[in-house]
């Protein structure tokens, strides 16, 4: 499979998961006339190239569909063609290789079809398919998306999240690399004036940026080291104001919107020549976390004004 820098990202984000979807999707015969024989799995646990790779070297056609070898009725018509005289351990895998395809059942009137096997129902979900990718995968890839999707923040907010937990937000080296006769300085970071943007150092690193976040964490009472990247941040489980839903609810909306506005205030300083003081950052982080918690069902029946003025109070006194 061939992935140009040309196509679309949606496109490409679907081919270069296709590896991983493949092994979940099952092939069930009828005609037979659109499944390769050799390259796709529809018989057994692996493709039968990988199971007979003795006889799939010197097969002189790759590539045939299961009715052109097999035919599509009974008895089974076999239609291999070997590029020489098969050996005596070839001749052996032969007769395995027709001894396991004794079975195949044929629906001449029925069109080939794809089953998704993580489910009974053998419809897909992208949440059957999430479960099992985390489960093969590196799992800190994928721990993020609890925090971040069950959080009660606006959706631009979450989405936005998603992406700088991903490293997919467009930072001045990011932008170095793709177009260097656009960006910006690679060495200069907007906040902080001094090192490099990168997403670790914006969201986090920065002087500006950790300073907002110690002003939160001491806002919680809580002392912490920060970790080596944004990503660990976003996994890493704080107890932040509590276990209570309040307090999770509030400290999930708090964490997003610090970086939602670190990244306001960034583009405003370039793109409007507009700055604020870590101050007002900080009261626009207090405000905004708590507008967007006090629409939540955690927080009904709690002011506005009641829940700025004490976090902590409001969290561990009821809910």
């Amino acid at each position: 499979m061939v992935v140009r820098w040309s196509h679309r990202c949606p496109w490409k984000a679907i081919a270069q998961v296709s590896q991983n979807f493949s092994p979940f999707v099952l092939l069930v015969v009828g005609n037979g006339e659109r499944i390769r024989f050799w390259e796709d799995l529809w018989w057994g646990n692996q493709t039968l190239c990988s199971q007979f790779a003795g006889l799939y070297r010197v097969i002189s056609v790759k590539n045939l569909t299961v009715s052109n070898v097999l035919g599509n009725s009974f008895p089974l018509s076999w239609n291999l063609n070997f590029c020489r005289n098969l050996t005596d351990s070839e001749i052996d895998l032969l007769q395995s290789l027709m001894s396991s395809l004794s079975s195949v059942l044929f629906s001449p009137s029925l069109a080939d079809s794809r089953e998704w096997s993580l489910l009974s129902s053998g419809l897909f979900s992208v949440k059957s398919f999430f479960l099992a990718l985390s489960k093969v995968s590196n799992p800190i890839l994928f721990l993020p998306a609890k925090f971040l999707w069950s959080s009660k923040a606006p959706s631009k907010v979450k989405a936005f999240a998603w992406l700088v937990a991903h490293g997919w937000v467009n930072t001045n080296d990011k932008l170095q690399l793709r177009r260097p006769y656009k960006s910006l300085c690679p060495q200069w970071c907007i906040l902080c004036k001094g090192n490099g943007e990168s997403i670790d150092h914006l969201f986090l690193y920065c002087p500006v940026t950790i300073g907002l976040w110690h002003k939160l964490f001491n806002l919680a009472g809580l002392t912490w080291v920060p970790p080596r990247s944004i990503e660990e941040m976003l996994v890493i489980a704080f107890k932040g104001l509590g276990n209570s839903l309040r307090g999770k609810t509030l400290w999930q909306i708090a964490c997003l919107t610090l970086l939602w506005m670190v990244w306001q205030e960034r583009n405003n300083r370039i793109f409007e020549e507009e700055g604020r003081t870590e101050e007002m950052l900080w009261d626009l982080i207090l405000f905004y976390s708590s507008l967007w918690a006090s629409c939540t069902a955690a927080f009904r029946g709690v002011p506005l004004s009641v829940l700025q003025l004490s976090w902590k109070a409001v969290c561990v006194s009821k809910v």
